[in-house]
């Protein structure tokens, strides 16, 4: 056995023997089959642990004050399995069993999958109800010492939070506190935080390895509002295809963000090491912070769109009448009369690299005939994957997704039509034009707001797409090598769970926004939607 202790004081000890039976007491001398605590609420034989048929039982011994599993107190003179993750409490001393025996029954101990929402391997063995107020998380059976901790951890992160403006900072220092909360992890840890109904991968560490994310459990906690505890289980029949055990996860917590009702997002934390696994006790600091992170999500929410407002509805006082300007305004953004705003769609770039310095060697007739060969390839692969050829820019195509109708996968079909497009150029180049100098194309995607709707004068009217996300598309283009495709953090934080990149992700110096990040694609490994 392994047993974990964190006294009255907080400290943490831990103490390992080969003895199937171990007395706990106050006091006790030290003996393989001893365990003793600092702790004058425990009892001299207070309680024993016994290993029997690979199961871990514990029997009060008629102490004073009790024995306690998960904040439920047992009966005195009866052995009492313990399961995976529980935490008991003798006195004021917090402590966790760890045994190397295979529990017989330990596959039956994990709660039944809900169908249709959890795979072979991701089934939690512990939840936290989300809406449980800090009183219930922290001051259940705890030592005062421990509740002291748990609550200035969370104070901590707190003063940090109230002095961040914008939401990139905020996952970042959500993140960063939440490893400092936990620093015995050390290199062995994964976090991440995911916002919104798409679960949308908005910060991650660390930053230069592929994230862990399980979206099982991420959607399992967004649909029950439970924070939920998860251990690797070898007796389980873990799906070898299993994310989290792909990427050698032994224990993690996933904790939802929720704020009076609304569902924000969920944040993970995961290890890698088999000395350990997280507790009950940790699920629930988790989920504290999760409750904390959430709102202060929600509230700066609330202080950009009244910013937002403010600010653009003072521009536009002066232009248009009153309803016009106040309807406008909470259009972040839209400050001129167009067709409408979409708050996110997918941008895609193409452009021959080399064109200038490659037609100049090829007679006009030529050079035009390859162009149009290329676009007459390339086009109907935009249209295949449900995008839209805005135009075409001498050698370049700008294609957009989820414009103008929504598209809740633009994202995934973009990389898709750009993968098939890369094909496209390769299969001319072994065909219509073997034999010539082939081009060959660099792409770039970028997710965003746009303006979208019909410009031009009246006798010639053309839809088109406007904004700063079709620069910042342009630029990851400028950025791609021959037959390379680049897409921004905003892209594949919405698909990362579906292709392959080149890890650590390039950092591209442009001249107006200074060096920006890009992932390269390497391949698709999801599902195509198809």
């Amino acid at each position: 056995m392994r047993i974990i202790t964190i006294g009255p004081s907080g400290n943490r000890e831990e103490f390992s023997t080969k003895s199937n039976s171990v007395l706990i007491g106050r006091q006790l001398d030290p003996r393989p089959d001893q365990l003793g605590l600092e702790d004058a609420k425990a009892s001299s034989r207070h309680a024993c642990l016994t290993v029997e048929s690979g199961e871990t039982w514990i029997e009060d011994l008629g102490s004073t004050n009790g024995t306690w599993i998960d904040k439920r107190k047992i009966k005195a003179k009866t052995k009492t399995r313990l399961m995976p993750g529980s935490t008991v409490l003798i006195g004021q001393t917090t402590i966790r069993v760890e045994s190397d025996a295979e529990p017989v029954s330990r596959k039956a101990s994990v709660p039944s999958p809900v169908k249709g929402t959890r795979t072979a391997g991701e089934t939690p063995v512990e939840v936290v109800d989300a809406g449980s107020s800090m009183a219930d998380l922290f001051l259940s059976g705890g030592s005062v010492e421990a509740v002291r901790l748990q609550l200035s951890t969370v104070c901590g992160l707190i003063e940090s939070l109230g002095q961040v403006e914008n939401i990139e900072v905020l996952a970042s220092v959500l993140l960063d506190h939440l490893h400092r909360s936990f620093p015995y992890l050390g290199k062995n840890s994964h976090s991440g935080l995911l916002l919104g109904d798409n679960l949308i991968l908005k910060a991650f560490r660390p930053e230069d390895r592929p994230p862990t994310c399980s979206l099982t459990l991420a959607r399992h906690v967004l649909s029950d509002k439970k924070a939920c505890l998860w251990h690797l289980d070898s007796t389980s029949g873990v799906d070898p295809s299993a994310s989290l055990a792909q990427a050698g996860v032994q224990s993690a917590m996933y904790a939802p963000l929720i704020w009076k009702e609304d569902v924000l997002g969920v944040l993970y934390l995961d290890m890698s090491s088999r000395k350990s696994m997280f507790s009950l006790d940790d699920l629930k600091l988790m989920q504290a912070l999760a409750m904390q992170g959430a709102m202060f999500i929600k509230n700066l929410y609330y202080q950009q769109v009244m910013q937002r407002e403010a600010v653009v509805k003072a521009r536009l006082l002066a232009q248009f009448p009153r309803p016009i300007a106040e309807r406008l305004a909470r259009q972040p953004g839209s400050l001129a009369v167009v067709s409408e705003r979409v708050e996110t769609a997918t941008v895609l770039f193409s452009d021959v690299r080399g064109f200038t310095k490659l037609t100049s060697a090829l007679e006009p007739e030529l050079a035009v005939q390859m162009l149009n060969d290329m676009f007459h390839d390339l086009t109907p692969i935009v249209l295949k994957h449900y995008g839209t050829v805005d135009k075409y820019i001498g050698d370049a195509v700008l294609a957009v997704f989820g414009s103008p109708d929504p598209d809740d996968l633009q994202w995934e079909h973009a990389v898709q039509a750009a993968l098939e497009m890369q094909s496209a150029i390769k299969h001319l180049a072994s065909g219509r034009w073997k034999g010539r100098t082939a081009f060959q194309i660099g792409i770039g995607i970028h997710t965003g707001p746009v303006i979208h709707g019909f410009v031009g004068a009246p006798e010639r009217m053309e839809y088109t797409v406007i904004g700063s996300t079709i620069n910042s598309a342009s630029r990851y283009c400028d950025a791609a090598a021959a037959g390379e495709i680049l897409i921004s953090p905003a892209t594949y934080a919405r698909l990362h769970h579906n292709i392959e990149v080149e890890y650590p992700p390039r950092e591209v110096e442009t001249k107006h926004e200074g060096k920006i990040k890009a992932y390269l694609v390497r391949s698709w490994k999801g599902k195509k939607k198809v």
